[in-house]
């Protein structure tokens, strides 16, 4: 039976210091695209190894900068390449950042912070969560 309790990390994927092995895959790839750049990649082991680890925690902190996570990063690279991420309309002049964007807080000449829409949507949160 469903009593509405949800069990944290039920449908995670594996991690290993909190990066997927996607991450941990694309730093490899990075210290061996990095490492032909040298005449001798064994003398520069320690610093492949830091660009490895480092590419790979880069990538986990960008994926965590966003709620839905592989998608924000998804259409953050597409926003910024040119093309409108797909699944999501383009921006609107009043609020013209993509819903995916990892905003905290608009500016005070925002159209939309002038008009008091964001605590209309503050406070039907708020009525929802009661």
């Amino acid at each position: 039976m469903d009593n509405g309790d949800v069990i944290p990390g039920l449908n995670e994927d594996w991690t290993f210091a909190g990066c997927k092995a996607m991450e941990w895959m694309a730093g490899l790839m990075m210290a061996l695209l990095v490492g032909t750049a040298f005449e001798k990649p064994a003398n520069y082991m320690p610093f492949l190894v830091l660009v490895w680890i480092g590419t790979t925690l880069l990538l986990a902190t960008l994926r965590k900068r966003f709620p839905d996570e592989e998608r924000g990063v998804r259409n953050l690279v597409m926003a910024s390449c040119g093309f409108e991420p797909i699944g999501i309309p383009s921006p609107a002049r009043l609020q013209p950042v993509w819903s995916g964007a990892p905003l905290r807080k608009l500016g005070e000449s925002c159209l939309f912070v002038q008009l008091g829409l964001d605590e209309v949507i503050s406070k039907s949160r708020e009525s929802d969560e009661r």
